[in-house]
């Protein structure tokens, strides 16, 4: 068996994050280069960069908001299997059950 395992969960993905750090890099490296006679190619460099790193955060956002909402339904999905495994057991829960799928109906 594997006696090293990480289970803890990361929200950040390490790709997104490589690409923010590069983007970060070459806003630094565009505005040291400013002073030089390439002053309207940088300024459209730097936008350029600009632009990329915000597509970048809000797709990062986008990216932890499903993660998120999926590692939720999945929860969800595990307490209905176990409540269901646990109506089979018991009638009284199946009752219960049965009674809240029908009020939900009406």
């Amino acid at each position: 068996m594997t006696s090293t395992v990480n289970s803890s969960p990361s929200f950040e993905h390490t790709g997104i994050v490589r690409v923010q750090r590069a983007a970060v890099f070459l806003q630094a490296t565009a505005a040291d280069l400013t002073g030089s006679q390439r002053l309207p190619l940088l300024a459209t460099l730097r936008a350029g960069l600009r632009m990329l790193a915000s597509v970048v955060r809000r797709t990062a956002v986008t990216v932890r908001a499903g993660h998120r909402d999926w590692v939720q339904s999945r929860k969800q999905a595990a307490e209905d299997e176990h409540t269901w495994n646990a109506a089979l057991k018991d009638a009284r829960i199946m009752a219960d059950l049965s009674r809240a799928m029908q009020g939900e109906s009406r």
